[in-house]
């Protein structure tokens, strides 16, 4: 064998074994999930997310289920009167937010399930039932792939936390080839920290979404970021296997921490009270951007959440916005200096 070819033996045989190729996705997401339900969003709200150092916002678009088994999915805009749930409140949160300089990402959002279920509990009866939900979710999230290329938005969720739908493949495979007709930006899908590594069509999308509400139980009193950043390393590792297997980035879709006593153990819990205790929503902040802002598989962050300044809920001292406690400095320093 010539030498030529020798070489070039073993630069094939040498890419059959490596990792899978990431795709090429937008520069590291330095996110915000923006929650303008109850208020009255105006400029100013997206230009502070830009003097944060945010370059991506996550804005919602929503429709409910009368019920978790019913192939039935209406516009929220039913059953609410609030300008921020409407597509022209979308469409002007989504153009003053890149007249800010942000990037948007659309993430089309099932809520409010009139008998109290969880989006992740969508159940159908049989496969006539599945076909109907699925023609009805489809024409869902197409609406939203339409308004996501009339805004100019960088990205697309095609789903969020939708577990017991992913295994139904063809039916989502079905769903991104239809987001990519529509839409030119790139997809994600928004799986819940518990259930991503069940879902089979990766491939499908080009990032992989995850809504990053693991349980990384009780710091205790000292120490806190040291624990709850070593609480997050066997969840990296696993994290970083599975971005290879599928060879796609990682980006936490929503990510977020109350600013009360206990809500690291299980962070999903919205409606979870305790003493306030905004010390450590500030080092949850820190150990997360510890453990997983220089991965290179790591695509970033979209924490959970941002208000209107107008807005004037009464509890927000033990909320998930970090507006005016330790952990906004947090996000401050890393947005804006740690690249």
């Amino acid at each position: 064998m010539h030498r030529r070819e020798f070489v070039a033996a073993v630069a094939a045989a040498a890419a059959c074994t490596r990792t899978p190729r990431v795709p090429p996705v937008p520069s590291r997401h330095r996110g915000i999930g923006f929650d303008g339900v109850g208020a009255r969003p105006t400029r100013q709200d997206f230009a502070t997310l830009a003097d944060l150092g945010a370059s991506h916002v996550a804005l919602f678009a929503f429709a409910y289920m009368p019920d978790h088994d019913e192939p039935v999915i209406r516009p929220i805009s039913e059953r609410h009167d609030d300008w921020s749930l409407t597509d022209e409140g979308l469409r002007t949160m989504a153009r003053w937010a890149r007249e800010a300089g942000l990037r948007v990402l659309i993430l089309p959002t099932l809520a409010d399930f009139v008998d109290g279920h969880w989006r992740g509990e969508v159940a159908m009866a049989d496969e006539r039932s599945w076909d109907a939900w699925f023609n009805a979710y489809h024409a869902f999230m197409l609406r939203y792939a339409d308004l996501a290329t009339s805004v100019g938005a960088e990205g697309l969720s095609i789903g969020t936390e939708l577990r017991g739908t992913v295994a139904q493949e063809s039916a989502w495979r079905r769903a991104a080839a239809l987001a990519r007709s529509r839409f030119g930006g790139w997809l994600t899908y928004a799986a819940n920290w518990d259930d991503f590594e069940g879902v089979p069509w990766w491939d499908a999308v080009d990032v992989a979404g995850i809504q990053a509400y693991f349980e990384l139980g009780d710091p205790g009193p000292d120490r806190q970021v040291d624990r709850l950043t070593a609480a997050w390393y066997p969840i990296r590792r696993r994290l970083r296997d599975f971005s290879a297997q599928i060879g796609r980035r990682v980006v936490f879709t929503e990510i977020g921490y109350k600013s009360h006593t206990g809500a690291t153990i299980q962070p999903w819990q919205w409606d979870a009270e305790g003493q306030i205790d905004t010390e450590l929503q500030w080092a949850a902040y820190e150990a997360a951007f510890r453990a997983f802002w220089r991965e290179p598989w790591f695509g970033g962050f979209y924490w959970w959440k941002w208000r209107p300044l107008d807005r004037s809920d009464t509890d927000t001292e033990r909320d998930f916005t970090p507006q005016g406690k330790p952990a906004e400095a947090v996000l401050r320093r890393y947005y804006l200096w740690e690249r």
